[in-house]
């Protein structure tokens, strides 16, 4: 019953939006206006990864160019009544499982912010959590990780600010296809620093597509849900955030496999600053019984800006059940320093020094890495 009031009450803001909207008329002579932007990250760097590991190559080598691009396409218009209509589409600039990255529109006003199409969901969007040193690797989604390699066996959640999204394809319908499934999200307008919002997903497996998932095989009509705040005291920036997204059982699913429970996934975050320094957390909880990705993650970190330059130091760490029948944990622990230097608008250096640990819960040497890098690099924002 509180699922069906939930989906109808973000149904109903949304209609509300899209009613006003309807009654405008766009201004004469303001079509909308297309514009792109986006960002271009190089880097160069040396990694130490073992041997044999299991997902890496037998002897890898220690010396990398990677790229990180993507170009948005995007526009917007503004009707006679001041409400905003616009669209945001972001393309993978290299070749990538995910080409599209996003695609969806929404609509401002008087109302809040309304959402349709394949973005990220609401707890994701609000969250306030770990800071990362300016357009530097931060302890959150860190591309510090493509450096560093997983094992193919070991299962964490790498990211403690990213509720809803995929961890690893090991529970049907927990977002295979990543953060970005097709879904309908609602924001209010901020009240005394407070904002609320709202996403209902109906296929979870599905993004960048128009089709239906099955019930039997992956989880369905998702609800995410998220508050967070943000007030400044006399020069004292405070940020907080909490977040939810759940998923129902697989129908049918049998008796104690990882599809026959409810999953919950949990995130909760804090940042407070002054004087050009920045202090956070983030906590994740996948509540998923009988799941390898049962567990928790969390990261603290700080940082300093001063002008153009800005450093950070993190620490990341996860456990979750994994694969294996026995009272162990798949783990994960990362540190990373960073550092920023802004040459100019949309220009910075970029550099990063980390050590990551990944360990399975079995004693397989081929299932556990370690090792330390040093990146460096360039990124254009435009």
């Amino acid at each position: 019953m509180n699922k069906l009031l939930s989906t109808s009450a973000l149904v109903a803001a949304g209609l509300v939006g899209v009613m006003q909207v309807a009654s405008a008329q766009t201004a004469p002579g303001t079509p909308i206006s297309a514009v792109v932007g986006g960002y271009v990250e190089q880097t160069f760097g040396h990694a130490s990864n073992k041997n044999d590991v299991t997902g890496i190559n037998a002897r890898p080598n220690r010396a990398a160019q990677m790229s990180d691009s993507e170009i948005f396409f995007g526009g917007r218009t503004t009707l006679a009544n001041g409400i905003v209509v616009g669209f945001d589409v972001q393309l993978e600039a290299n070749t990538s499982g995910d080409q599209i990255d996003e695609s969806y529109i929404f609509i401002d006003g008087a109302f809040g912010r309304a959402l349709i199409g394949s973005e990220n969901s609401a707890d994701v969007l609000m969250h306030m959590g770990t800071p990362a040193a300016g357009r530097a690797y931060g302890a959150n989604g860190s591309t510090a990780q493509s450096w560093i390699r997983k094992p193919t066996n070991v299962t964490v959640i790498s990211d403690p600010s990213a509720p809803g999204c995929v961890v690893t394809s090991g529970t049907a319908g927990m977002g295979a296809a990543g953060c970005d499934q097709q879904r309908v999200t609602y924001f209010t307008p901020r009240m005394a620093g407070f904002q609320f919002g709202g996403s209902f997903t109906p296929n979870s497996n599905t993004e960048d597509a128009n089709q239906f998932d099955d019930k039997r095989a992956n989880r369905t009509n998702g609800i995410s849900g998220a508050v967070n705040y943000m007030n400044n005291f006399s020069g004292v920036q405070v940020n907080a955030s909490a977040g939810l997204t759940s998923y129902g059982a697989v129908d049918n699913a049998a008796a104690g496999t990882a599809n026959s429970s409810d999953n919950k996934d949990y995130a909760f975050g804090l940042q407070v600053g002054a004087s050009g320094f920045m202090v956070g957390g983030s906590f994740r909880k996948i509540d998923s019984d009988f799941s390898v990705e049962n567990g928790n993650g969390w990261s603290v970190g700080a940082t300093y800006t001063s002008g153009p330059i800005a450093v950070g130091l993190s620490y990341l760490a996860s456990k979750t059940d994994g694969t294996a029948a026995n009272a162990n944990s798949d783990k994960l622990k990362q540190t990373l320093f960073s550092a920023n230097y802004a040459l100019g608008p949309g220009i910075d250096l970029i550099g990063s020094v980390f050590h990551i640990k990944w360990d399975d819960e079995g004693v397989a040497a081929a299932d556990h890495n370690s090792g330390t890098g040093v990146v460096g690099g360039i990124r254009l924002t435009f």
